[in-house]
């Protein structure tokens, strides 16, 4: 995804021409600091995490912007803020004439939307305001009629009936109606057969399983596929044969997508399915060596409860394969959060695991560790505690040790590893430093920009009454505040490595980069850097060689050694072609 933009940005800029030439680079970077669009959305990704401390009218005023993304942005603020905003705000906004307005605000309500008008955007022509209360009538199912379910079933409109179906299979087990289903097993569209043989999957002792049989042999295999696993959640022994058929298949990403198909979509039939299932088949796949096999074979498992095999788990712990050992870890780390795990498990077996060379393997024993019902010691924990490891950081900060928590901030410096970080300091509440927090607001990445904001919402709400009229300014006006500048440098040298020129003005400009008192500036200035190998300036390389070090970011420390080691291989490579 980063690299697809930045290919984007690369290839506008080239058409402008190339830095040094028609469009020199001084030009290339006022033109890149003029254009505020990138920032005004990321103000609103931020702001709709913010709720109710986040005004309205602005966003409505947003949405009316000449720039599509700024509308966008503000259209999925609006959403999030105004699930917390009362409906007497929301409700004179059903009627604007702008059809995209009407679908945020339907969004925003959700099960507070008026039913009729619900069910009278099911068949309007905007496809954004019909898809919204496709969405909604399934929140609504309770205050819609069956009768009028049974009419929409027979709507000439696809969508409405996939709509009927799944809110068919939502009524009481004993008034699903079954003969409109049946039927719908037949429709031309294809939703429509999955919504309707997952509604007859709820229908217990009622289900038509003749029906269902049927569809093993369908053509279309995505319905083969869900049929079977429905008949198998009843018990049925042809499909419990072809699944353990799935689960067996020679590749490995046959097996990956058997376990990918019992996992969704219903969770009733997944979890009857591996009650039905013979444990040994999910247990020996905890020994597959494609990981996400045995990943998702623990997730299986979980589900069991305290009806999992915790004596073949325990020993898998102690297993020579150290995939078996991580899977038989994933499945305690998933079962710990529902079941007491001191009951089943010694401690000490989680303990040694920490003492692997494995760094995976090592965390995810801190994971389980995290959750265990009794307390783990923290003296056995603080001799392991690296920096990789954000989740043995996290547990030894769950605790208040400061050691913990240095961690856990560290990682909010790097591109690998801050999710983890953020949502443990989420669970520290006030604890949580606000500083490193508000210091990465401006992440280049949105998933991460969010999430910080989030994390600031839950450890330090005070602060966001002070941050909201900035970016409510910069969503509105371009006007961009110091919460969001450092954000346009990093773009601007995201920009400019996607150039991969070897101009040296370019060459200049990472060099000077390199200082930045941003780590990802300087990690992004290290890749354009890189990509010009092996040209370089001499200056460049001895940068490189101090960013090995770098204090504050894993990520910056990482880059230098790929890059040195990318400017050693080609520099041998042109010196063995001379």
């Amino acid at each position: 995804m980063r690299s697809e933009r930045r290919r984007k940005a690369a290839e506008a800029l080239r058409q402008l021409g190339e830095p040094g030439e028609q469009v020199s680079l001084e030009s290339f970077i006022c033109m890149m600091q003029l254009d505020t669009i990138p920032l005004r959305v990321a103000a609103a990704n931020i702001l709709r995490e913010w709720r109710e401390y986040v005004p309205l009218e602005p966003l409505f005023l947003a949405m009316q912007d000449p720039n599509k993304r700024v509308r966008s942005a503000a259209k999925w603020a609006l959403v999030d803020v105004g699930a917390h905003a009362p409906q007497e705000a929301l409700h004179p906004h059903l009627t604007d004439p702008d059809a995209e307005v009407r679908e945020a605000v339907l969004y925003a309500l959700g099960t507070r939307a008026p039913v009729a008008m619900v069910l009278e955007a099911l068949d309007v022509p905007e496809q954004g305001l019909c898809a919204a209360a496709t969405y909604l009538i399934g929140l609504l199912g309770e205050h819609v009629p069956v009768e009028t379910l049974l009419t929409m079933l027979q709507s000439r409109n696809a969508h409405i009936r996939v709509a009927a179906a799944r809110l068919l299979g939502n009524v009481e087990e004993q008034r699903i109606p079954l003969e409109p289903l049946i039927e719908a097993l037949h429709d031309p569209e294809q939703s429509v057969r999955l919504e309707a043989i997952w509604a007859l999957a709820k229908s217990g002792e009622r289900m038509p399983q003749t029906e269902l049989r049927a569809l093993l042999d369908d053509t279309d295999q995505l319905i083969q596929r869900e049929a079977t696993k429905v008949l198998a959640s009843a018990g049925d022994p042809e499909a419990l044969s072809i699944i353990v058929g799935w689960l067996h298949a020679d590749h490995e990403w046959a097996r990956e997508n058997a376990l990918v198909w019992l996992r969704t979509p219903l969770g009733a039939v997944r979890n009857a399915i591996v009650q039905r299932l013979p444990i040994e088949e999910l247990l020996h796949l905890l020994k597959d060596a494609w990981w996400p096999v045995g990943y998702m074979a623990a997730g299986m498992i979980a589900m069991l409860g305290e009806n999992a095999p915790f004596t073949e788990l325990h020993a898998l712990l102690s297993d020579p394969l150290p995939q078996a050992r991580r899977a038989a870890l994933y499945a305690l780390a998933f079962l710990g959060d529902d079941v007491p795990l001191s009951r089943y498990i010694p401690i000490e077996s989680v303990l040694i695991a920490l003492d692997t060379e494995d760094i995976e393997t090592r965390r995810q024993a801190a994971k389980v560790l995290s959750s265990f019902d009794i307390p783990v010691p923290v003296e056995r924990l603080l001799p392991h505690l690296e920096g990789e490891n954000v989740e043995l950081a996290g547990l030894i900060a769950r605790q208040g040790r400061q050691e913990g928590i240095d961690i856990l901030v560290a990682n909010l410096r790097t591109s690998f590893r801050v999710d983890y970080a953020l949502a443990v300091l989420g669970e520290l509440g006030e604890q949580a430093p606000s500083e490193p927090l508000l210091a990465e607001l401006h992440a280049s990445d949105i998933s991460v920009r969010q999430g910080v904001a989030a994390t600031l919402y839950e450890t330090h709400p005070e602060l966001l009454p002070q941050l909201v009229p900035e970016l409510v300014e910069t969503l509105c006006t371009g006007q961009v505040g110091p919460l969001l500048e450092p954000l346009q440098d990093i773009q601007i040298a995201q920009a400019l490595a996607a150039l991969r020129s070897t101009h040296p003005n370019l060459l200049s400009w990472f060099d000077q980069a390199l200082d930045s008192p941003s780590w990802e500036v300087r990690m992004w200035a290290i890749i354009g850097s890189s990509q010009m190998a092996p040209h370089g300036l001499e200056p460049t390389i001895e940068k490189l060689q101090r960013l090995l070090d770098d204090p504050e970011s894993a990520s910056v420390r990482e880059a230098a050694r790929g890059a040195l080691e990318t400017f050693a291989r080609r520099t041998a490579t042109d010196e063995h072609r001379e």
